[in-house]
């Protein structure tokens, strides 16, 4: 087996190594993203409790003092107020999850579109050494 052989068989093999390690990494980057975003879904959702459970006390320690006169304890709307999270309408769960699920494929497509401009980008690059090395065995 010649050398040439020997060094092809070896690009070969190392090209198919790097093709397993990006699509390894896309596979691990696309994973991070859907954690990242259950992740902060979560933290949302709890820190809407949490911001519902200490509007609920304060308004229980106003009723106690009187201060609220004769509301009462009242549920939160269901709509974003300033200065304070609530749990978002069924509807409003389902936009973010809609918003979420275009910008998770618009950036699954970037990705992708910039794993292949850096495959073609690396294949040019490979034209180029072969052309560079025929050009000076002549």
């Amino acid at each position: 087996m010649t050398v040439n052989a020997k060094v092809d068989i070896m690009a070969k093999r190392l090209s198919d190594i790097q093709k397993d390690a990006e699509a390894t990494k896309e596979a691990l980057s696309h994973q991070l993203l859907e954690f990242q975003s259950s992740a902060q879904e979560n933290h949302n959702v709890i820190h809407a409790q949490l911001s519902e459970l200490v509007d609920y006390i304060h308004r229980g320690s106003a009723d106690k003092k009187g201060e609220s006169g004769s509301r009462g304890l009242q549920k939160p709307a269901n709509t974003q107020k300033e200065g304070s999270a609530v749990t978002p309408s069924f509807e409003q769960r389902v936009q973010m999850a809609q918003r979420r699920i275009v910008q998770t494929v618009l950036d699954a497509d970037a990705n992708r579109e910039s794993q292949e401009a850096a495959e073609r980008d690396r294949e040019r690059r490979r034209k180029e050494a072969r052309s560079l090395k025929r050009r000076r065995k002549d």
